[in-house]
C-alpha cells in the first residue's frame, strides 16, 4: 500500500548518531521500505571530508545521492539547500534522507528550526532520528573512559536533542540485552521516544519509517550547548579519506584481505591507544561491492552485505577511518595496514589519495536556540 497520500510537501528526515552507529546501513534500509510503501526517495551524505564511502554505496544501489563534504550540516546549511535543490529537480523525491556526521549534534537548532523558519513551504520535517549502537551506549552508560569526556559530552547531546532514539545493530544482542539497554535509555531520556531495530536484518525498519512519514513537531527540543566542549570532541578525533587500487599477478581473496587489513588497524590502533570510533571501507570488484566496517579495537569486522565477490586480480577500496588519535599518527597507522594486508596476500597496494586532518571548530550558519525562535 502506497503511502504516498501521507506526504504533502518533500519531507526531510535526518539521521544522526556517533560514528558508527549504522545510519549508512539504516539509511538504505528505510530507503528501500519507502519504495516499497510507493514513495521516490533522495539521499544526502555528509562528512568532514571527501571521498564517502555512504555516498558510492547508495548510488550503488541506484539511489539518487548529494553529498556535502568539508563540513556537518550545521556549517554547510546553504550546501544543504542546494543539495535537496537538485534532488527536487532531477529525482522528485517525495522523502529526503539526509546521514548527518557522526560526530555533529545541535542538529534541532541548526538544521531543523532553520528549514521551518526559511523553507516551509517546501518540506515538512520527520522526526529527528538518532542511532546508537549498542557497545558504544554500554560504554557511555559504564563510564568507559575509552574516549575524552568532552566526546561522551558529545554523545549525551546528540542523544538529548532527538525526537526518536533508535538502538540498532539489535541482531547482535539477545533479547535480555535489548531490553536491558531500552531500560537504561529510558531512564536516561526521560520522555525521548525509543524505538529498537536491526538495520542489517530488516526487523523493525517499517515501525521506523511509520514514525518518519506519520509524525510532525520535530526538533522541539532545547539544548544549551557549550560550543568549546563540542569543538575539542571532533577534534580529539583523527579523520582519513583514501582510495587504494589492489593488483595481483595471480587471483586474490578481497573479502579476506579487507577483513585482514580491518585486524591490521585494529591492532596497531591498540598497540597505541588509539580508540577506533568507525573504520569502514567498500571493496569494489568486477562482481560488484561490499562495505566492511569496525566500531572498536576489539570486535570483528561487520560486512553490510553478502556480495559474493569472487577471487580477483584487481580491486579497489575507499577507506574511511575516525580514530582518537593525531591525523599524521592515523595516516601512518593506516598506510601501514594497508602494506601488511598486502603483503600477506602477495599483491600491490598504491595509495591514490590519502587526506587526514581533524575537523575545524564548528560555526553553524543558523543556530536558533528555542523552538519558539522559528
Amino acid at each position: 500500500m502506497s503511502d504516498r497520500s501521507s506526504v504533502s510537501k518533500v519531507l526531510i528526515a535526518c539521521v544522526g548518531g556517533f560514528l558508527g552507529a549504522g545510519k549508512t546501513t539504516a539509511l538504505v534500509a528505510a530507503a528501500r521500505e519507502l519504495i516499497k510503501r510507493g514513495l521516490r526517495v533522495g539521499i544526502i551524505t555528509n562528512d568532514q571530508g571527501g571521498l564517502l564511502v555512504d555516498t558510492e554505496v547508495m548510488r550503488d544501489l541506484g539511489l539518487p545521492a548529494e553529498e556535502i563534504t568539508g563540513g556537518c550540516f550545521c556549517c554547510k546549511f546553504d550546501d544543504l539547500v542546494d543539495r535537496a535543490r537538485r534532488l527536487l529537480d532531477e529525482a522528485r523525491p517525495d522523502v529526503i534522507l539526509a546521514e548527518a556526521v557522526g560526530s555533529c549534534t545541535d542538529l534541532a537548532a541548526t538544521v531543523y528550526r532553520p528549514l521551518r523558519l526559511y523553507y516551509a513551504d517546501q518540506y515538512d520535517l520527520a522526526p529527528l532520528s538518532i542511532l546508537v549502537e549498542p557497545s558504544r551506549l554500554r560504554a557511555f552508560l559504564a563510564g568507559a573512559e575509552e574516549f575524552p569526556e568532552s566526546v561522551a559530552y558529545l554523545f549525551q547531546k546528540q542523544l538529548a536533542e532527538a525526537d526518536l532514539v533508535i538502538l540498532n545493530k539489535q541482531d547482535a544482542m539477545s533479547r535480555a540485552e535489548r531490553d536491558e539497554l531500552n531500560r537504561a535509555l529510558t531512564a536516561l531520556l526521560d520522555d525521548v521516544q525509543t524505538h529498537s531495530m536491526s538495520a542489517a536484518t530488516g526487523e523493525g525498519i517499517a515501525e521506523w519509517v511509520d514514525a518518519l512519514v506519520g509524525e510532525r513537531g520535530s526538533g522541539e527540543r532545547a539544548l544549551e550547548i557549550d560550543y568549546d566542549t563540542y569543538a575539542r570532541a571532533e577534534a580529539a578525533l583523527g579523520w582519513l579519506n583514501a582510495t587504494v587500487d589492489v593488483t595481483a599477478a595471480s587471483d586474490f581473496a578481497p573479502r579476506a584481505m579487507a577483513e585482514r587489513l580491518m585486524a591490521e588497524v585494529q591492532s596497531r590502533c591498540a598497540s597505541t591507544s588509539a580508540a577506533i570510533a568507525h573504520v569502514k571501507a567498500l571493496l569494489v570488484t568486477k562482481d560488484g561491492c561490499d562495505r566492511i566496517a569496525v566500531t572498536n579495537n576489539l570486535d570483528a569486522p561487520r560486512w553490510s552485505g553478502d556480495a559474493e565477490l569472487a577471487c580477483a586480480r584487481e580491486a579497489s577500496l575507499i577507506v574511511n577511518a575516525r580514530a582518537q588519535t593525531r591525523p599524521e599518527e592515523l595516516a601512518r597507522l593506516i598506510t601501514e595496514s594497508i602494506a601488511a594486508a598486502a603483503d600477506q596476500f602477495k599483491v600491490t597496494a598504491n595509495v591514490q589519495h590519502m587526506e587526514s586532518f581533524s575537523p575545524p571548530p564548528p560555526q553553524p550558519r543558523f543556530r536558533f536556540a528555542s523552538p519558539r525562535s522559528d
